[in-house]
This record gives C-alpha cells, sequence and structure tokens, in this order.
C-alpha cells in the first residue's frame, strides 16, 4: 500500500511537472513525446509512474496517444480566442482553400497506417452520421485526421484554429444549406476522393479533391453555386 501511494503522490509530480513543460511549448503542438521509457530515464522515476502521469495527461486533454504511434502533444482546450470570434465564415473558408490543399497534399506524404486508419473511421461516421449535427462532427473529425496526418505542428494549430469557428451559430446555418440528400451525396463522393488520394499516395489527386470539395462548400454556403 505504501509503494502504491509512493507511485500515485511521483505520478502527480510528474503530471505537474510535464503540464509545466508542455505550456512553455518544450514539445509543440503535434509533435511526439520521449516513450515511457525514455520520459522514465529523464526524470528517474518508474514506467508505471510515468503511465499514470500521462493517464492524467491525456485525460485533461493535453496530450493524444496513438497505439503503435506514441505520445502527441495536442491543441489547447478550451474557449475560442477573441480573434477566432471575430473571423466571418467567409474569410474562414478562403483561407481553407489557401491552407487545406497543401495540408493534405503534406498528409500524403507524411501519413502513417494509423493515420490513414483513422482518416476511415471518420469516413466511416460521415457514411452512417443520420443527421447534419453528427455529419458535422464526423467531417471536422475527418480534417482534423488530415491535419494530424501532416505531423506539423503548426499546421496542426492552423487548422483547429480555423476548425473552431464551426462550432459558431452562424457557421452552423450556413452549412445548413447543404443538408440536401444531393449536396450530402456530392460531400460523401469528394470525402471518398481525398482519402484513397492520401491511400494511393497521390499528392497532385489530393490537392485537386480537396480543392473541389473546399469551392462546392463555398458556393452552397454563399449562394455561389448556382
Amino acid at each position: 500500500m505504501s509503494q502504491q501511494i509512493t507511485e500515485r503522490r511521483g505520478a502527480l509530480a510528474l503530471r505537474d511537472l510535464l503540464t509545466e513543460e508542455l505550456r512553455n511549448d518544450r514539445w509543440p503542438v503535434g509533435s511526439r513525446l520521449p516513450t515511457e521509457r525514455e520520459l522514465g530515464a529523464r526524470y528517474g522515476v518508474a514506467r508505471n509512474t510515468v503511465r499514470r502521469a500521462l493517464d492524467a495527461l491525456e485525460a485533461e486533454g493535453m496530450i493524444i496517444r496513438h497505439v503503435g504511434r506514441g505520445t502527441f502533444r495536442s491543441a489547447p482546450a478550451g474557449g475560442a480566442p477573441a480573434v477566432e470570434e471575430a473571423l466571418s465564415p467567409a474569410d474562414v473558408v478562403e483561407c481553407r482553400l489557401m491552407l487545406e490543399p497543401e495540408m493534405i497534399a503534406l498528409a500524403v506524404a507524411r501519413a502513417t497506417q494509423a493515420d490513414i486508419a483513422r482518416m476511415v473511421d471518420c469516413l466511416r461516421g460521415t457514411d452512417v452520421a443520420g443527421n447534419l449535427a453528427e455529419f458535422e462532427q464526423w467531417d471536422a473529425a475527418l480534417h482534423d485526421a488530415f491535419a494530424l496526418a501532416t505531423h506539423n505542428g503548426a499546421v496542426i494549430a492552423m487548422s483547429r484554429s480555423l476548425a473552431r469557428v464551426r462550432e459558431r451559430t452562424d457557421w452552423g446555418q450556413l452549412k445548413a444549406r447543404g443538408n440536401t440528400a444531393e449536396r450530402r451525396a456530392a460531400l460523401q463522393e469528394h470525402h471518398h476522393a481525398m482519402v484513397d488520394a492520401v491511400r494511393q499516395r497521390d499528392k497532385a489527386e489530393a490537392r485537386r479533391a480537396m480543392r473541389t470539395h473546399i469551392l462546392f462548400v463555398q458556393g452552397y454556403m454563399f449562394g455561389d453555386d448556382a
């Protein structure tokens, strides 16, 4: 029992230390942390202690752990900053049109099999979504999966900053214009094309499919698709 108490206290201390280092950007968003063995050696603690500390950090949303790939720094949680509140949906879509075709091209070059498996899971989610809210949730997760597959902390942070605008009411009202059977089918065709391009390691097709997708969304959100 005393050993368990010591391990628990050690894990809390390590969690606090790692929290401070994460907040000080020792590991940027999207970057991989050292292994449990390496962290144990660095801080002079047992792997069980490291595992407890990482469990706590994961529960707090500060890290993401992927089996077979490692532990990664996640984007900070919390409400959208004031600058994001001021962004118009039209501005965000224009920015996505510049960012995401190159983002997915980088994902083509760097995606692991685990990254592609995550994309496929999100794709299945959009396929079976029963309503607009579920579809939007999986749609956002799919684009986040493309960002994560770049393994570039700056890209992930920018993508997630833009994605937070999707949580606003004005975005939802505009995006609801796409909630028709025809438009949903078109969106899914785009999604499948993008994931297939990543699987095939085809940068040109990935860029084309992403650009087509965002232009389509821009069209129906802002009435330019006639």
